[in-house]
């Protein structure tokens, strides 16, 4: 086969020349922020804390992971409603996974090429090999990227709606009580466990 002969690329790292591309980017950041604007806002209602102390506590925390965190052990202990707390743990799991989205799109390098096709990508560099890789970026991945996440933050906002009315109530519950409660751990072993230097009957 005939050697293929190499081509000289130029590549631009900005979207200078690309405003649909960039304008998508745009929403993209502008439907992530709001998914956490309703996650402070979540918050807020199942810590039960003012306002002023919610901010300065959840805003601390920079991860959107840590913030999840912070509002799934909320929701394991206040929330009463098995349907509830599986709604709240299958949506935040949805944002986990769409924050892997939003990073590549805000982080990762963006490249546009001087070829016939002009393609426009960006670069992933977070893998094991030794290269990098080159993915395209389309306006129609981009556009249901910012629905999704347009689509999360309204199921957060519906979520906090269906339990405002019974989280004073739940809140009020665990006020009443003295302070935190502890029990004994059983005697013994675990059904099925074994002492340490076991060897069975001699």
């Amino acid at each position: 086969m005939p050697e293929v002969p190499s081509q000289n690329i130029t590549i631009t790292t900005h979207l200078d020349t690309e405003p649909l591309h960039a304008e998508q980017l745009g929403h993209i950041c502008a439907a992530w922020a709001n998914i956490e604007w309703h996650m402070y806002h979540l918050f807020e209602l199942m810590s039960g804390s003012p306002p002023a102390i919610a901010r300065s506590t959840f805003y601390a925390i920079d991860s959107n992971r840590g913030r999840r965190e912070m509002l799934l052990g909320i929701g394991k202990v206040l929330i009463e409603r098995k349907t509830d707390k599986t709604a709240l743990e299958n949506i935040l799991g949805r944002i986990g996974k769409g924050s892997g989205q939003r990073n590549k799109y805000v982080h990762d390098t963006w490249g546009v090429a001087s070829t016939e096709k002009h393609e426009i990508f960006q670069i992933r560099m977070s893998g094991v090999d030794a290269t990098g890789t080159m993915e395209e970026v389309t306006l129609p991945d981009m556009k249901a990227t910012a629905a999704h996440f347009r689509k999360l933050a309204d199921e957060l906002n519906e979520f906090r709606a269906r339990i405002a009315p019974s989280a004073p109530a739940l809140l009020e519950k665990f006020r009443k009580l003295p302070g935190l409660g502890l029990e004994f751990a059983p005697k013994g072993h675990p059904r099925g466990r074994k002492p340490k230097g076991f060897h069975g009957l001699r």
